[in-house]
């Protein structure tokens, strides 16, 4: 009886059931609650769901002959997905060190005169001797200035949205190409929800290693504590962050905002050898997301995901949880990076489509669209 009670109170996070029953562990879990009806402990007792589901048992996707073929093409979406998110956050953080050591190079007033030196000055460095072989790449990266907050691509502005409404707040006016230099991100945004969170932010590869270290802690037997946040609290940060702006007429949010910071403090580096303030934070966010309060940056105080999560409200690409295929197993839950919960119902505004969730559910629950039936369940 203990065995089944402590497996019925924390067996729904689970999905896979041991190899060879060919059954979920939600399908073992409701055929003990026919026999144990009304124990106490039971989690459903009394529950008219549970009572349904004893009465007339789910067909799960675990059941279906095609069900492995089905989750391993999920699970190799997902990885390829996180694989391709990975590569453009590190993308991101190539051409952000490029910048600067391009911008280091055209400001070294040395490099004019070293035709004057004479036989003895020392070598060419490196990265002269390589846009002297390559005048395209000279040009191209004599055309790569800026940071996340605003970036010149060969004459093309692109800026963080969050950059252009604190703008407009400080400044009380519209600057134009402003606007326009953001409009991008804010389109990509109501198209497909947090992309930059998702696919740009530098920093948000750097704390998901900082969760990664922190798992393997965990699996080495550190007890580290885990401190919640309310998840409204990056709303606040966004809106305090905007008033006092409003009030003093100056940058609030960028001198908190990582993305900015990791940027910044890349040129600081290569153009002065030497680290600012904002590097401080940047680590002591890191630090506090390893020891208690993982991932707690992007899910609850950053107050960029919460700009992109209110402008993404209505996108058009979404995640969908199918009510008639879900069995609430919880197997979603733990492979959300925003502590979401998608078997409770359709991800909402916060959701940045990384499919973790489609790959992890045993029944098919979760699609970016109404699903089509299952080739048995197709009308003859």
């Amino acid at each position: 009886m203990g065995s089944f009670l402590n497996h019925g109170l924390h067996g729904w996070h689970g999905w896979s059931s041991p190899a060879g029953s060919g059954k979920s562990i939600l399908d073992s879990n409701l055929a003990q609650i026919r026999d144990y009806p009304c124990h106490p402990c039971n989690p459903w007792l009394n529950s008219p769901l549970a009572h349904g589901f004893a009465r007339a048992p789910h067909p799960t996707l675990t059941d279906h002959p095609w069900s492995e073929t089905i989750l391993t093409s999920m699970s190799k979406l997902t990885t390829s997905t996180r694989i391709f998110r990975s590569v453009l956050q590190l993308g991101v953080v190539v051409l952000l060190v490029l910048a600067a050591k391009d911008a280091a190079y055209r400001q070294n007033a040395l490099r004019d005169s070293r035709q004057l030196r004479d036989a003895f000055a020392p070598e060419v460095p490196l990265y002269e001797r390589t846009l002297a072989a390559h005048p395209g790449l000279d040009r191209t990266l004599n055309r790569l200035r800026g940071n996340l907050w605003v970036f010149d691509a060969g004459g093309i502005a692109l800026a963080d949205s969050l950059a252009v409404v604190e703008n407009l707040v400080v400044s009380r006016r519209w600057v134009g190409p402003f606007l326009v230099a953001g409009s991008w991100l804010l389109l990509l945004t109501l198209g497909c929800g947090r992309v930059f969170c998702a696919y740009l932010c530098p920093a948000a590869l750097l704390f998901e290693g900082g969760r990664l270290l922190r798992r393997g802690l965990l699996r080495l037997g550190f007890p580290l504590p885990h401190v919640a946040v309310p998840r409204f609290t990056k709303y606040l940060v966004l809106a305090l962050g905007l008033l006092l702006a409003a009030l003093t007429g100056r940058y609030m949010l960028a001198w908190v905002y990582p993305p900015r910071l990791i940027g910044l403090e890349i040129g600081h580096v290569i153009l002065e050898g030497s680290l600012r303030a904002g590097v401080i934070l940047v680590l002591g966010i890191l630090l506090v997301e390893i020891l208690a309060m993982p991932r707690v940056w992007c899910t609850h105080l950053c107050p960029g995901g919460a700009f992109y999560s209110l402008i993404g409200a209505g996108r058009l690409l979404r995640i969908k949880r199918l009510a008639d295929r879900c069995t609430r197993c919880g197997a979603c839950r733990p492979v959300c990076p925003y502590d979401l919960r998608p078997d409770q119902a359709s991800p909402g505004m916060e959701c940045d489509n990384c499919t973790r969730c489609i790959a992890a559910c045993p029944e098919a629950a979760l699609t970016y669209r109404r699903a089509k039936p299952l080739p048995e369940e197709t009308p003859s």
